[in-house]
């Protein structure tokens, strides 16, 4: 008698690791239901707890999980404890990239954008309009090219959620002694010029697999210019233009991301990037225009995991 082997009704599930140091994360728990709901079996991995053997095979472990059976990854939120760790979880990453499993953001995407320098160069060279801006380890340097800008603001070369960000004005006083502060503690200071504005506010594009997904006005709060929403920014609805759908796709393209947020100012010129974020918060955008970032990222996931 024949043998018919009938084809599964569902085909088996795929592993799927989201890296994030905090499991309540809004944008964490939207790609794990994101993925559950389409029939996956997603985990969060905190990697705090990684570990690797070299011996006759190579190892990699994270709280307790075979990293090299994974299907593939998704980067929230690396964590870090210091310069040295954060060193050694990018090359955790890069090996399970050689090891042929899929990590979105790849690791040279992530590490681009928040390197603020790197980023910036990866715009200038991508013709992606930008804020003057300069780096230097000179404290001379640096007092002259406040001289130059008049008005700067100041940002950690490594930096979220608007941490640590000194708006600068030239001349003597308080603020050429923050310079010098800043100089002193980095080893280096990042510059931007300040464009200023009558209604303080920034745009922040989502941008997943070359497609802008929606588009936020992130207001500062009355009497503050830092429109960060973990800094008490208001998200609301930004229309989308073919700048801003050009802008935002190119930033996005520059950096290598697959999902990133892109933020954008306003200026008498045109619309000019100021940062390229490799591992966003969807929450803003879903709050102001109801659309759930982590669908398409997971749907990006699933199509390119399977081939």
């Amino acid at each position: 008698m024949a043998i018919v082997i009938y084809p599964l009704a569902n085909p088996p599930f795929m592993r799927i690791g989201i890296v994030v140091s905090d499991p309540m994360d809004w944008t964490a728990q939207g790609l794990l239901s994101s993925f559950v709901r389409k029939g996956e079996d997603a985990f969060f991995l905190n990697f705090s707890e990684l570990s690797s053997s070299i011996l006759q095979d190579l190892t990699l472990q994270c709280n307790g999980t075979d990293l090299l059976h994974l299907d593939a990854l998704v980067v929230r939120d690396l964590g870090r404890r210091g310069a040295v760790d954060v060193s050694f979880r990018f090359e955790i990453l890069q090996a399970l990239v050689d090891k042929g499993i899929p990590v979105i953001n790849p690791p040279q995407a992530i590490a681009r954008a928040a390197n603020k320098f790197a980023a910036s160069r990866a715009l200038q060279e991508a013709g992606v309009p930008t804020p003057r801006t300069a780096v230097t380890t000179s404290l001379i340097e640096a007092q002259k090219l406040l001289h130059d800008f008049k008005r700067a603001v100041s940002k950690p070369l490594f930096g979220y959620k608007g941490r640590d960000i000194v708006l600068l004005q030239d001349g003597d006083g308080p603020d050429l002694a923050s310079l010098q502060s800043i100089v002193g503690a980095q080893g280096l200071v990042y510059l931007q010029e300040f464009i200023p504005s009558d209604s303080p506010r920034d745009i922040r594009a989502f941008v997943v697999d070359g497609r802008i997904l929606g588009a936020i006005y992130r207001r500062a709060p009355p009497g503050q210019w830092i429109s960060n929403l973990a800094r008490g920014g208001r998200a609301t609805a930004c229309p989308l233009t073919p700048e801003l759908e050009e802008l935002a796709t190119k930033a996005a393209g520059a950096v290598g991301a697959v999902y990133c947020g892109v933020d954008l100012l306003e200026t008498v010129d045109g619309l000019k990037v100021i940062e390229v974020n490799g591992t966003p918060s969807g929450k803003g955008i879903f709050e102001a225009l109801s659309v759930d970032v982590t669908e398409a990222i997971a749907d990006y996931v699933l199509c390119h995991a399977c081939t």
